[in-house]
């Protein structure tokens, strides 16, 4: 039984309403999206949480890409560098991790709930993971991956909202570049999820609750880059504020356009090739690599601009 999103898609709800635009691409060393870096500042802990719910999406996309012959070396190591992620960070935000910058275990009693049911979604999900890793070829703990994985991004971004609540302080940054950043870092987690959508209807398993849940997330995707981009007053969300921003927006939308006209051969019932499937799997992994500089970019100005 899958568990439909509810908060990690309906941050700006009337995103989705807006109609989809075209655009051109451009492409990214490919060495850049194999490992994403686990960045760590002075809002340490509701940086790496952040990145959870983005990771379990994609232990679900690399571990169906994988086992379905897609991209298979980079679909390796993306599934092993995300398993890594996943436990690393879950472990710093309970115990602490110097390494990571978070210094001391977590004491709040609601935070330490929240940590804990996240590792009881995630407990089928790593069983499965090592089975990927120990037979590349394991369709079925692919399907347990798939079949739980959105039990763990509820889990996650229950976390990630709670903790985004404990530690952020409104003197450090005003609420409008707040926006910013978590309405950009929810982008990247959105990456992931059309990579999981696209693989269960190329596999047939959950196909149709696949292909509902891409369009919808493609919607979102493209509407909220936009609105990044250019603004949307009636939602609180200003243009980009400055012009290394606008550009990094500029890149992403132009890699967007090569990506949905893939994804929409899916979306119309229409059968991709292996170089279809490839390429949405690497696209939308650089786009994953854009969007944390994308981030990184936002804070940097929230944090000169409070």
């Amino acid at each position: 039984m899958k568990i439909k999103l509810t908060a990690a898609l309906a941050l700006v709800p009337a995103l989705a309403a807006l109609p989809l635009a075209a655009g051109d691409t451009q492409h990214l060393d490919i060495t850049t999206i194999s490992a994403i870096d686990i960045i760590s500042d002075s809002s340490d802990r509701i940086d790496l949480a952040d990145q959870l719910p983005m990771l379990s999406q994609r232990v679900a996309a690399s571990a169906c890409a994988l086992t379905s012959g897609v991209e298979p070396e980079l679909s390796l190591a993306v599934l092993e560098t995300s398993y890594q992620q996943f436990e690393q960070i879950t472990i710093a935000l309970r115990d602490g991790d110097p390494a990571l910058n978070v210094h001391e275990p977590e004491t709040r009693r609601r935070t330490l709930h929240d940590i804990d049911e996240v590792w009881t979604a995630w407990g089928s999900t790593h069983d499965a993971i090592l089975e990927i890793l120990a037979d590349h070829s394991n369709v079925e703990a692919a399907h347990v991956i798939d079949d739980h994985n959105m039990e763990v991004l509820e889990a996650t971004t229950v976390l990630a909202g709670d903790i985004a609540t404990q530690y952020t302080h409104p003197y450090e940054i005003t609420q409008d570049n707040a926006m910013l950043i978590s309405l950009a870092g929810r982008q990247r987690m959105l990456t992931q999820k059309m990579i999981k959508d696209s693989c269960e209807i190329w596999t047939h398993y959950h196909e149709e609750e696949g292909r509902a849940d891409l369009v919808q997330t493609m919607q979102i995707f493209e509407n909220s880059m936009i609105a990044l981009r250019d603004g949307m007053p009636t939602l609180g969300i200003k243009k980009a504020p400055t012009e290394e921003i606008r550009a990094d927006l500029d890149r992403i939308l132009k890699r967007w356009a090569v990506i949905k006209g893939n994804e929409e051969i899916l979306v119309a019932g229409g059968e991709l090739d292996t170089a279809g499937k490839a390429e949405i799997f690497v696209d939308l992994n650089l786009e994953l690599a854009e969007l944390n500089t994308l981030v990184r970019h936002y804070t940097d100005y929230a944090t000169k601009h409070h």
